[in-house]
């Protein structure tokens, strides 16, 4: 079906964001000049971010009207999308059964719409920008990683959550160490990014500190502030986080963008059979 969204001009180009300087800001993050100064100088500016926040934020590097056309694209096909509405906790299952009341079964309410990765055109501004490989070097030396490579995920690589009045992401731990998103557009209210750094390790879980935030404890919490066009490197594996109600007519949509250590990744048949329970149809 012929998508108006990216007014198609000849030999199927999108009329406008055909190039990466008409979508990222290239004179505040000149990515492309890999070993330059400014760039190693944001390398180290994200490494430092990561060490002491688990956040680094490239503010507004997603031009303006980029920002806003990707929205639009995607919320165009939220009628396809898969949702997710359910409780759960806030980790991965770890084999052992724990007591109720610990954070381990405390649950907690997610609910969102999901854009896949084989719903987003391959002439989309936001693929073309999670393709283009100076993003990637960048990232990969600002994690330090020997090698980084896109997911070939036909789901999970690039999506999209679409969080409407009322949905949300309760307090959980990320499952993978590294998540790169990017805010395409706010509500009105709410939906506020909030995370407790380093609450745990690899070595301590910190139980009572995490028990102390889902019961309402806030010393710790805190809420930056992610505006339209950010990118956002976060490190969720150790550090608790969640997105609090959308309140309002206007969605709250992000860009997430998949990679990984290890070349021709896909996400485990788990979470794909989910996908399919909440949306019959994706394929294998």
């Amino acid at each position: 079906m012929p998508d108006p969204l990216l007014r198609v001009g000849p030999e199927g180009r999108a009329r406008g964001f055909n190039s990466i300087s008409e979508i990222i800001d290239l004179d505040r993050y000149p990515l492309q000049d890999v070993g330059s100064a400014s760039v190693d100088a944001l390398i180290r500016e994200g490494q430092d971010a990561l060490k002491r926040d688990a956040l680094f934020s490239l503010r507004g590097f997603v031009r303006p009207d980029a920002a806003a056309f990707m929205a639009g694209e995607i919320e165009a096909r939220v009628g396809m999308s898969c949702r997710y509405e359910a409780d759960r906790t806030s980790y991965n299952s770890d084999g052992n059964s724990w007591p109720a009341g610990h954070p381990r079964t405390v649950s907690h309410l997610s609910r969102y719409n999901q854009v896949l990765n084989y719903q987003i055109p391959n002439n989309s501004p936001l693929r073309r920008l999670y393709c283009w490989e100076p993003l990637r070097e960048y990232m990969r030396q600002v994690l330090g990683y020997g090698s980084f490579h896109r997911s070939e995920c036909p789901h999970l690589a690039l999506t999209s959550k679409v969080a409407k009045e009322g949905d949300t992401d309760g307090w959980h731990f990320d499952g993978n160490d590294v998540v790169f998103s990017i805010l395409l557009k706010a509500p009105e209210e709410g939906g506020l990014f909030e995370y407790v750094p380093h609450i745990r390790s690899a070595t301590e879980e910190n139980y009572d500190a995490v028990a102390a935030i889902f019961q309402g404890d806030r010393d710790k919490v805190r809420c930056p502030t992610l505006s339209v066009g950010d990118l956002n490197i976060f490190q969720g594996d150790y550090t608790l986080h969640r997105v609090t109600p959308v309140k309002g007519a206007r969605n709250r949509v992000v860009g997430l963008l998949c990679y990984d250590r290890a070349p021709g990744t896909n996400f485990g048949e788990t979470y794909i059979e989910e996908l399919r329970r909440q949306l019959p149809g994706v394929p294998a």
